[in-house]
């Protein structure tokens, strides 16, 4: 499966249009950084892409799954980015919180969690080294 996602920078703040499939959503910066505010910014949507899909990845598991009941599966992630002197910055901690309610003893509960957490796109694709291809205008370099 491939995924076209398409971006195009606002003359407002420092909002982002994103186009996927047919959404359409804005990423933007709070008042502070000088943005308006006017939806997540993206390190907010890259943690909320990992919970999400954590919780669908969830929601699989049990669909294949009778004997797991999954009343409640929720995610709590709170992402630390550290800034450097040369001005760049990196998430250098994630921490995630499940809070869920299932038909699982505690035991079989944490081995349903590390299942969900093996099986997440997302999460995977935090540690792998992934092959990014820059495509500059011609004429660029």
């Amino acid at each position: 499966m491939a995924y076209k996602i398409k971006t195009e920078l606002r003359d407002v703040g420092a909002q982002v249009k994103v186009q996927v499939r047919e959404h359409t959503f804005l990423a933007d910066e709070p008042v502070r950084l000088k943005g308006t505010d006017a939806g997540p910014n993206p390190v907010e949507y890259f943690l909320s892409a990992l919970g999400s899909c954590l919780s669908i990845t969830a929601a699989d598991i049990a669909k294949h799954h009778p004997e797991i009941k999954l009343k409640k599966f929720e995610t709590e992630i709170n992402g630390r980015v550290r800034r450097f002197s040369d001005k760049t910055s990196k998430i250098d901690q994630i921490t995630i919180k499940f809070n869920l309610d299932s038909s699982l003893e505690k035991k079989r509960e944490d081995a349903f969690i590390k299942s969900v957490i093996k099986y997440c796109t997302v999460h995977s694709s935090l540690n792998a080294d992934i092959e990014i291809k820059y495509l500059f205008p011609e004429g660029e370099p």
